[in-house]
């Protein structure tokens, strides 16, 4: 992976689920890693450890020495799962974290339990062999007990876990658990904070506060594969939000860090089996990392982080015509009318920026942005804007049409969408703000502070282009920009 790119991936494997702590200035990321080469066999499952990147910035990384290694076969933590690191206060930090092995339900313990380790300088640490917690079967099954979360809450500290209840249709009994305890050693079993009913597991739980309001973020993977988050009412209660993804669903596992003056959302954006388009979502990937803040109503919008953007020095472009009835100047472009048209605006290359500001107020059907587009825009992965839906759209032309005719097809026709990842749009203003970077695979939109980041794998090279067909549209602030 390129150096300040804002995106991270360990050379010999893959970022997983992050478990971060600021520390004097440094943010440091313990992550679930897995191994390039860990291939596993039969009956054998592949081990998870934790590995530990520090950043100040999230656009230069330095990678530390392993901090928590698995277990053996036989031991608890075979695989070494998500958790979280606090600073005990006494100059120790301490770690918890999932211990998952599933064999060991064939000797009648539990296959998940919650672990801890301890160290004096977040480098060197030692696992607490005499600690371990276990689900409470009054309020949760006994198996599905990880991801713990420890956060100070007023006079106690609160531990929350990926649970499951024992009781409802088996998808549907993922639960927020909970725990306390007075001394990060000695903890008491809670009822749920959060059973909604809707996942097989609640994953990489954590509440929060931000600019006045509590938050409950979590992950889900069996209704969406997506990182969701409630706003906390006084009472104790939770409001979803209509939108309450805070990223697409090729993003997952989000948590977040609070730095000296800011908070960020920090996941980890899947692989794609094949390094295709079409090849389905892989466990871990690539770091991902956005600025959280707070709207007006409450619900949680997502920006760049500083220097994400000015590293590359964009600067307005005057756009070129390909198609179309279009006028144009530096940084700005105007389509009347037509059944299509789209104009060039520079180069895509593998690590490049583009921004524009697209006015909401014309009247075509359909407008966006174009990214990597090909000779004639043929083919290209597009940036829609429906602003009668409320919504934008990840998309990529052409979709893949089959004969089914021909004597080796199985009657497919049309394939499954090959995006089409939507997000909300939020605009003010009657206009909206679209940046995109393109790092190698990974495209990072923020569409105003909505936060869309995918990959595309199909197409390169090519250009930028912004398009609309059947009415017109106004775009202005074009700029674009690249890095060697």
């Amino acid at each position: 992976m390129p150096q300040n790119t804002g995106l991270y991936r360990p050379a010999d494997g893959w970022f997983g689920d992050v478990m971060p702590i600021y520390v004097d200035g440094a943010y440091h990321l313990f992550y679930t890693f897995l191994h390039k080469d860990d291939k596993g066999g039969p009956g054998i499952l592949k081990g998870l450890d934790w590995a530990h990147v520090t950043t100040r910035d999230f656009l230069d990384f330095q990678e530390q020495p392993m901090a928590i290694r698995r277990g053996d076969d036989r031991s608890p933590d075979l695989l070494a799962g998500a958790g979280s690191v606090v600073d005990a206060g006494d100059g120790t930090y301490v770690a918890f974290y999932g211990g998952i092995n599933p064999a060991r339900s064939q000797w009648g313990e539990a296959e998940q339990v919650v672990l801890r380790a301890v160290s004096t300088d977040l480098e060197t640490w030692t696992k607490d062999e005499s600690f371990m917690l276990e689900a409470d079967e009054t309020w949760y099954e006994r198996h599905d007990w990880r991801d713990p979360q420890v956060y100070r809450d007023g006079d106690v500290w609160r531990m929350l876990l990926c649970a499951r209840v024992p009781d409802g249709p088996f998808d549907r009994r993922g639960a927020v658990g909970q725990a306390t305890s007075t001394d990060l050693v000695h903890w008491t079993v809670e009822p749920p904070l959060l059973s909604p009913g809707i996942t097989r597991a609640p994953e990489c739980e954590e509440v929060f506060d931000l600019e006045g309001h509590r938050y409950l973020v979590y992950s889900t993977y069996s209704d969406r594969f997506q990182t969701r988050h409630r706003i906390i009412n006084a009472d104790g209660s939770t409001t979803r939000p209509a939108w309450d993804a805070l990223e697409s669903n090729d993003v997952y596992a989000m948590s977040t860090v609070a730095g000296s003056d800011k908070r960020i959302l920090i996941g980890w954006l899947s692989t794609r089996a094949g390094n295709a388009d079409t090849g389905h979502r892989q466990w871990g990937g690539d770091l991902v990392a956005h600025e959280l803040h707070a709207r007006a109503d409450g619900t949680l919008g997502a920006h760049p982080l500083p220097g994400f953007f000015e590293r590359f020095s964009a600067a307005p472009v005057t756009p070129a015509v390909e198609l179309g009835d279009w006028t144009l100047s530096e940084g700005a472009a105007s389509f009347s009318g037509g059944h299509f048209g789209w104009v060039s605006a520079g180069a895509s290359t593998d690590l490049s920026t583009f921004e524009v500001e697209i006015d909401l107020g014309g009247t075509a059907e359909e407008i966006g942005v174009a990214i990597h587009a090909t000779a004639g825009m043929d083919a290209a992965y597009l940036l829609r804007i429906e602003r009668e839906r409320g919504r934008v759209v990840f998309d990529r032309r052409p979709h893949r049409i089959d004969v089914p005719f021909d004597e080796h097809s199985d009657r497919s026709y049309v394939s499954a969408a090959d995006h089409e990842i939507e997000r909300p749009l939020i605009a003010e203003g009657g206009a909206v703000r679209v940046r995109i970077v393109v790092d190698g695979s990974a495209i990072i939109c923020y569409v105003g502070d909505v936060a869309l980041t995918t990959r595309g794998y199909d197409l390169n090279g090519g250009v930028f282009g912004l398009y609309a067909a059947n009415g017109t549209a106004s775009f202005r602030g074009i700029s674009t920009g690249s890095l060697a």
